[in-house]
């Protein structure tokens, strides 16, 4: 057996090593290896025997077998303890606990209680489709129903899987397991059984990946041995204290800068499908490089932890020049982008003890630190390679980013409602943004092709070239298919099949979306990201924290920004523009007034997908473009000062930044239901010049509360002439239920401001 087969084999392995655990939920009876075993044996014509053994190491211990011991190995690693057996009954009757139930974070210390309220998922497929929400243990009755329901459609695709190339039947398996096991516990023998199957597998593999790469049979049984006396607290001999405390393992950290101002430097028409395909160029990079990186290591997608948001980690063994990697790395970029992109690569070493509970977030913590430092010296280990200062001589400018075109090959003049100079460049991100829309297949293939224009120019770089299309044909050297937004991917055919979540909604100009708002003729920005998402990676899950909790975290945080923010945003979808939304964060464009709403839904979702844990929140920052034909990128800037100066800026954050003010969400309710009694008043018709009123109500109020204090402002009858103008005025206009309206506005007084703005734009007409 060569050793490229043998690395592929191992992959598939250690990939289904546990599968006997889904197999058992849906009733079949035996141990779970004897399971893993029995389903290589039945769907993949017994390709490996690995499985089946990974309980009865001992028997083992002393002779080769370094198959065996690399799996049993990575698959405690992974678990961040040795396995145990767990009861077939057990399972049967234990829904995945939701990781966000653990969650807990105070002044950015872990407290011992729990964090949210405990909430659990059934085994249900991974789709876009499928909007749950976690709930108590108790709703969700016959569990046994939904594994088999779930277990035979797995089994059947697994059939139809092409098992010629292992390659590709790797790499679709693993997606067919993100599909149908995310929601399944990996262990029922635990308290909390919080880790998906498929993040545990998929950590087992990349783990197995580097020991096979840099471990020998000496060392695998001072490891196996060394972990096993560690946690039954008895004494290590010298060999097993070095094995468990050397590094072995590398975690590499990549993280891309220049986002903001590459995305946001947009400075002409069509600038929404501009940016849109500038935000999705972004996202596939980040993967380009990633994979990449993959390559060089000779590593698999398991190994990739995270990507989004211009940042990956990858699991890699130890005895890679970093160091080389980033020059190579940061050539490339330069030579396309000029500077204005940099890709920040750090790594630190992890030994086996670094996989205990509590260990792996340290760790991660210091590669953040590292890649934070990192960014400061930007190219510094390309500078006697390039000159950042030599002069350029351009030909034109694009009209679109402002950056200089420097030969007439790459000058586009297009007539629209006047004649627009845009740069190859700028031009290919607007098609790409097309493609990502009328396309639903993306062909990732090798390539070293050099006459490649457009958006491609980049990946052709880093040796990959990617296409759309509608239909699968008979391409050459292909990585990998994917099918956008919908997991239902598998087909008989050669090749690496898998799916992607885009945030995707119908194609929009700014004008049009000013044109379909009420009201004031304006369209605006949204932008919002989980607030404290680097405590809660780092120390929210506390002393349990693992690799494998790590990644089911990531891949939850993942399938609501990038699949259920696409639910979320279709009943919105003829009012705004997706831009972006994946990691932790969005951004997107729309007519001003379903902006708030969309931002409150948006919330909700987030809260009852997290679980409604306190330490789990989102804040969000809006911005409403002061004139139609204003910039998107400054709009965007406001929208992101909205969300960092303002929304971030509350104690607790956990707030919303709209018409220039932040307000917590709970309060955000009662300004939306006083800004709806106002309005109805209007629709009844009292005049809009209570408005102004109020305005003046407010001025008053606010006055007062700046020199004595809000308390007194708002209950001290000595300092409250706002009070009585405000009764005054009401008495003055013919409306129903004014005592109500009056105890409203009084309970409200410090957000009438917002109210009466919200519903003057409401009200304009227009010329």
């Amino acid at each position: 057996m060569g050793r490229d087969q043998e690395i592929w084999l191992l992959r598939i392995a250690s990939i289904l090593h546990d599968i006997g655990k889904f197999w058992q939920g849906a009733g079949e009876g035996g141990v779970h290896q004897d399971l893993s075993q029995k389903f290589i044996n039945t769907y993949l014509e017994g390709i490996t025997t690995l499985p089946g053994s990974h309980h009865d190491y001992e028997k083992y211990m002393g002779r080769e077998y370094k198959f065996l011991k690399i799996l049993v190995a990575a698959d405690w690693l992974a678990a961040g303890e040795r396995t145990k057996e767990e009861e077939e009954r057990k399972r049967k009757e234990t829904p995945m606990l939701s990781i966000f139930s653990k969650i807990k974070i105070v002044d950015e210390k872990i407290e011992d209680e729990k964090g949210g309220n405990n909430r659990y998922i059934p085994p249900l497929s991974y789709s876009v489709e499928n909007i749950f929400y976690p709930t108590e243990k108790d709703k969700i009755k016959d569990l046994e129903s939904y594994y088999k329901n779930l277990w035979n459609v797995f089994c059947k695709e697994v059939k139809n899987l092409n098992k010629k190339d292992l390659n590709a039947l790797f790499i679709s398996l693993y997606y067919l397991l993100q599909k149908y096991t995310s929601f399944i516990p990996s262990a029922v023998y635990k308290s909390k059984p919080d880790i998906s199957l498929f993040d545990h597998s998929k950590m087992s593999c990349a783990i197995a990946d580097c020991l096979y790469k840099n471990a020998d049979i000496k060392y695998l049984d001072n490891l196996l041995s060394g972990l096993k006396k560690s946690e039954e607290k008895e004494e290590l001999n010298d060999e097993e204290k070095k094995v468990l405390e050397n590094g072995k393992f590398l975690l590499i950290g990549g993280d891309i800068s220049g986002i903001q101002k590459f995305i946001y430097t947009i400075i002409s028409k069509r600038a929404a499908k501009g940016l849109k395909g500038r935000s999705f160029y972004l996202e596939l990079l980040d993967e380009i490089i990633a994979f990449y990186i993959l390559d060089k290591l000779d590593l698999s997608i398991a190994n990739l932890i995270y990507c989004a948001g211009g940042h990956f980690y990858i699991l890699a063994p130890t005895g890679i020049n970093i160091d080389e990697l980033r020059k190579d790395i940061s050539l490339k970029l330069f030579e396309v982008h000029k500077g204005r992109l940099y890709l920040a690569i750090e790594s630190v070493e992890l030994s086996p003890l670094d996989f205990r509970p509590g260990n792996f977030p340290k760790k991660l913590k210091e590669l953040s630190d590292l890649l934070g430092k990192r960014k400061k010296k930007r190219f510094e280990e390309i500078m006697e390679e390039i000159n950042l200062f030599e002069p350029v001589e351009a030909i034109d400018i694009c009209q679109v980013c402002g950056e200089p075109i420097t030969s007439s090959g790459d000058k586009i003049l297009e007539e629209e409602e006047e004649k627009i100079v845009k740069c190859k460049i700028c031009k290919g991100f607007e098609e790409l943004a097309d493609e990502i829309r009328k396309k639903y297949l993306i062909i990732m293939k090798k390539s070293k092709e050099d006459k490649i224009e457009g958006w491609n120019i980049p990946f052709i770089k880093f040796g990959y070239k990617l296409a759309f299309s509608n239909s699968i044909e008979n391409f050459e050297n292909v990585k990998i298919i994917y099918k956008i937004n919908d997991t239902n991917f598998v087909e008989d055919i050669p090749y690496p099949l898998g799916y992607k979540f885009y945030l995707i909604t119908p194609s929009q100009e700014l004008e049009k979306l000013a044109e379909n708002a009420e009201g004031l003729e304006r369209w605006g920005v949204i932008r919002g990201d989980v607030d404290n998402l680097g405590l809660i990676f780092s120390k929210g899950l506390g002393k349990d924290a693992t690799i494998s909790g790590i990644s089911t975290l990531s891949s939850m945080l993942s399938f609501f920004f990038k699949g259920w923010m696409n639910k979320i945003c279709e009943e919105y979808k003829n009012k705004i523009y997706g831009i972006y939304s994946g990691g932790d964060d969005f951004f997107i464009v729309g007519s001003w007034d379903v902006l708030p709403k969309l931002a409150e839904k948006i919330y909700e979702e987030f809260r009852k997908f997290t679980c409604e844990n306190p330490y789990i929140t989102l804040s969000v920052g809006i911005s409403i473009a002061p004139s139609v034909k204003y910039p998107i990128y400054r709009t965007a800037d406001m929208a992101g000062e909205e969300l960092e100066r303002k929304a971030k800026n509350i104690k607790g954050k956990d707030a919303i930044a709209f018409l220039g003010k932040a307000i917590k969400w709970d309060d955000f309710k009662k300004v939306k239901e006083l800004k709806d009694e106002i309005f109805k008043k209007l629709e009844n018709g009292v005049s809009k010049g209570l408005l102004h009123k109020l305005y003046g109500i407010y001025d008053i109020y606010k006055e007062t509360a700046n020199k004595k204090g809000e308390k007194l402002a708002k209950y001290d009858g000595r300092y409250g002439r706002w009070r009585w103008l405000l009764a005054y005025t009401l008495a003055r206009e013919k409306i129903k239920d004014k005592e109500e309206f009056k105890r409203k506005i009084r309970e409200n007084i410090d957000y009438l401001d917002i109210a009466v703005r919200w519903c003057e734009y409401l009200k304009r007409e227009r010329r």
